[in-house]
């Protein structure tokens, strides 16, 4: 074999060798494609998932925290409400006086125990409705007292309180769940009658 066959024989050898070398490269850089992709296509449902899970989350946290901020303020609103409730119903228990009022007052005197009463505190205008029923009692004329009477013994060791200013705290806490139920109740069913 000359030296040019020898030559031709070593470039077609190295030819082929080369030609197999980028025939290898060609699959490995395809397998390396095709597995690039799926972890690619893996990565993005990975990172699709966390991105949901963090957006649920937050969504959540967003939720309570504004579930938070309106019961807050239902709640202040409510207790706005119970106070102005309040308020008009103590400035209301006068008209109480309009009406049958010394059968009112009677009821009320007649429900403390016969006791030695030794001071009736009773609004100025019964006196002499509390003289009646307390003969022996000092009669005080108090003018925060809209009606009914606070008897106390001489040693004050027993004192009733049975005015209508004490009967209306008594009853506030069965009334008020009743009166906001009703201003929700109108509420909603003023926004159920509004045109659209």
């Amino acid at each position: 074999m000359g030296s040019q066959e020898l030559i031709g024989s070593l470039r077609r050898a190295g030819e082929e060798s080369i030609r197999h070398l980028q025939q290898d490269a060609e699959r490995e850089a395809e397998l390396m494609r095709t597995s690039l992709s799926g972890k690619s296509g893996e990565l993005r449902r990975h990172m699709a998932d966390e991105l949901e899970a963090f957006a649920r989350d937050e969504t959540r946290r967003v939720l309570a925290e504004e579930g938070g901020r309106a019961r807050s303020i239902r709640l202040g609103a409510e207790k706005t409400l119970s106070d102005r409730f309040f308020s008009v119903a103590r400035a209301s228990l006068a008209q109480l006086r309009l009406t049958g009022y010394p059968e009112i007052f009677e009821k009320l005197a007649r429900e403390l125990p016969p006791l030695p009463w030794k001071i009736v505190r009773v609004h100025p205008a019964d006196k002499e409705l509390a003289r009646a029923f307390f003969p022996d009692a000092e009669i005080a004329p108090v003018e925060t007292i809209t009606g009914g009477l606070d008897a106390a013994t001489a040693d004050g060791a027993i004192r009733v309180v049975n005015t209508f200013e004490k009967r209306i705290e008594r009853a506030w806490a069965d009334l008020l769940p009743l009166l906001i139920k009703d201003v929700y109740q109108e509420a909603s069913d003023g926004a159920s009658q509004k045109p659209r």
